[in-house]
């Protein structure tokens, strides 16, 4: 019997910048495909994985790797098997569940208001020719709408919860965005002399949440205060709390978006294991953390990733604008044998 098999090729184009900013994606025409060979995925897999969550946010309309011979649920056989985001946030899933016991879900007229939005955005900026990032970045407004309407940042929100398809588009939507971004890294990095000190790095938490391990023992810090404030004077805790916010926002946020039963319940001993576990269930586990790692990725489709990611390029000499095409196949080979059992 045949193995499945999965032949993928597309143009990432690109505009010139410190680093180079990916403003179009387009699939390849039949006569590329002819007159070239399918090559390996990279080590990484990244080139697979832009490829298979291209082609999963868009299972619905014609597209040029649609043949009789490629199936979908191959794809996402192959995206669930090589997607490491995706175990992430299944691995988080249990401990969520006990934070969620002390929270109510989000107003549902905002959830799906922000769910026919995205919907709308994905349909003008999805198509089967490939993806239009510039008409992609369009969504940011609606996350911050979404924030207005809830009155709460999605900076460890627990509360919202996407319907499932949504929630698994975005899933989709964040992996071809972090595989983008992690091909223009790789296409840079091929050029650096020293790629010790000069190589740009991809990283699923400090990307978007930089020194967490900080933030714990700040939060720490402002958790004791907060149970001492009501024996203080209110000026004095006023100050005290602006201080914190300034200084500490990510810290004053965690604890006060924290359930206060769920704090409760843990112990002194535990807790800076505990409020470190939160920042990374939100991050990776929970339908706000994704929404928010996917505005940071458009953010810096929209202003250039050195405004966002890699601040060291902030100002260096701009890279001539050059098209990436990717080529890469997969076969059941290329999956971990649990998968392509």
């Amino acid at each position: 019997m045949k193995k499945n098999q999965l032949w993928m090729g597309f143009e990432i184009q690109t505009s010139s910048g410190s680093v180079l900013q990916p403003t179009q994606v387009t699939h390849w025409k039949d006569q590329q495909f002819k007159n070239n060979q399918p090559e390996a995925p990279f080590h990484y897999k990244a080139d697979a994985l832009a490829g298979l969550s291209l082609l999963l946010l868009n299972q619905n309309s014609q597209n040029p790797f649609s043949s009789p011979s490629v199936n979908f649920p191959f794809v996402n056989q192959c995206w669930l098997a090589l997607e490491p985001h995706h175990e992430m946030h299944q691995r988080c899933q249990s401990r969520i569940q006990v934070i969620k016991k002390f929270v109510k879900p989000s107003a549902a007229p905002a959830i799906t208001g922000f769910e026919d939005a995205f919907t709308e955005v994905l349909s003008t900026s999805v198509s089967a020719q490939g993806v239009d990032l510039a008409e992609l970045t369009a969504l940011i407004p609606h996350i911050d709408v979404l924030e207005k309407k809830l009155s709460h940042a999605l900076l460890y929100n627990f509360n919202i919860q996407f319907s499932r398809k949504t929630a698994q588009t975005l899933l989709h939507l964040h992996s071809f965005l972090f595989s983008l971004r992690t091909l223009i890294a790789m296409d840079y990095n091929a050029y650096v002399q020293d790629p010790t000190f000069e190589a740009l790095k991809v990283d699923s938490i400090s990307d978007y949440l930089p020194k967490s391990e900080y933030v714990v023992n700040d939060a720490i810090l402002y958790y004791k205060f907060s149970k001492l404030s009501a024996h203080m004077p209110q000026n004095v805790v006023s100050e005290m709390v602006k201080a914190f916010v300034d200084y500490s926002h990510n810290a004053t946020c965690l604890v006060e978006s924290l359930p206060a039963g769920f704090l409760k319940s843990v112990s002194a001993e535990h807790l800076d294991d505990t409020l470190y576990l939160a920042q990374m269930d939100w991050l990776l586990g929970t339908d706000a953390g994704l929404l928010f790692r996917i505005r940071e990725e458009l953010y810096g489709l929209l202003e250039g990733y050195e405004k966002i990611f890699w601040f060291d390029l902030d100002g260096k000499a701009h890279q001539p604008a050059h098209n990436l095409s990717v080529n890469c196949q997969i076969t059941e080979k290329d999956l971990p044998t649990s998968a392509a059992a």
